[in-house]
């Protein structure tokens, strides 16, 4: 490839955070009484303490701020703070690049049973990210999961 250095890293949050509105916490209440209610009508209680917390816990999620954490691509493979994906547990990649909206480099799993990563891209240049990835992935077109999209429907 031409000149490519031997690592590229960026700056990037860990997520894509969406402001919560107060409706967006009033909704929230209301699906978390409503699953209580129902638990407790059906003498679930077991389920009504889980939705409880369930209500409580994604609450709390969903008001955290992502945090900037150091993107790399070696070698080696692909790491985000301190998580790191090895080239050969990788099937493939590609880079969603529509900006302002979408900024991201995805990466397909081998494994079975997990999904794909979404990685921010930030400010970073997609293009030599693409070739340096290229030396070691297939570039192969990801859709939106299903999960994905509801998430960002509902602000998540």
């Amino acid at each position: 490839m031409d000149n490519l250095p031997s690592k590229i890293r960026w700056l990037a949050p860990e997520y894509e955070f969406h402001e919560k509105t107060p409706e967006w916490y009033w909704a929230l209440g209301i699906i978390a009484a409503a699953l209580v209610l129902a638990a407790v009508v059906l003498h679930n209680f077991l389920f009504a303490v889980f939705a409880v917390l369930a209500g409580f816990s994604v609450g709390l999620y969903g008001a955290r701020k992502p945090r900037m954490i150091t993107h790399e691509i070696n070698s080696g493979g692909v790491s985000l703070g301190n998580r790191n994906f090895n080239y050969e547990n990788i099937d493939h990649f590609w880079i969603n690049y529509n900006p302002p909206t979408k900024k991201e480099l995805i990466l397909e799993s081998k494994k079975t049973f997990s999904t794909h990563t979404i990685i921010l891209l930030g400010d970073a240049d997609p293009e030599p990210i693409r070739r340096y990835l290229l030396q070691y992935l297939k570039e192969k077109k990801i859709e939106e999961s299903l999960v994905a999209v509801i998430a960002r429907v509902l602000k998540f």
